[in-house]
């Protein structure tokens, strides 16, 4: 390889590990979640959180993972909180299969102003480890995508203005319109 090229690798590699740093510290998502949603470093960058939003319904899911996005990292299931400005909505702990007694690696929650998407930047608070900043860039879509998700939380979902928990068929819904 000639001396250009390895100079074009190195600039390539030290790019990539640049970027990689960056969105450790300000929380900005370099890639996507294994179900497609924006990701947020959590437990002082030792895993991430994936957040994931039904637009129709403003529903939202938070997985935690393992630093490799492929193993679930279960933490305390205590809420935690996603908010954007002065808005805010609590996610209750939905263990999975697997968790530990006391942990959870998926929270679920509902909030009004998340309905319609539309939202460019957030935060995510997960007990001591502080706020997060991140930028909604995939999480809309990745729940359109996902509908079976959000039919799993049953009877802890609100369809739409007014409407107890668990009624209605609303957007998260395959076949509803």
């Amino acid at each position: 390889m000639s001396k250009p090229m390895w100079i074009a690798v190195g600039v390539a590699i030290s790019l990539v590990g640049a970027i990689s740093v960056y969105a450790l510290f300000t929380g900005k998502s370099a890639g996507a979640g294994p179900h497609g949603g924006d990701i947020v470093p959590i437990d002082k960058g030792a895993g991430y959180a994936e957040l994931v939003a039904n637009r129709e319904s403003g529903e939202v899911m938070v997985y935690t993972w393992d630093k490799d996005l492929k193993t679930s990292r279960p933490v305390e299931s205590n809420p935690l909180t996603i908010g954007r400005s002065e808005d805010r909505v609590d996610l209750e702990p939905h263990p999975m299969r697997g968790d530990p007694p006391g942990y959870s690696s998926r929270f679920y929650g509902q909030a009004e102003w998340m309905r319609g998407g539309g939202r460019h930047r957030g935060w995510l608070s997960l007990g001591t480890d502080g706020r997060r900043e991140f930028d909604w860039s995939r999480g809309w879509d990745a729940g359109s995508a996902h509908g079976s998700m959000w039919e799993e939380m049953g009877d802890h979902r609100r369809m739409g203005p007014g409407m107890p928990v668990g009624e209605g068929r609303g957007g998260g819904h395959r076949g509803a319109r």
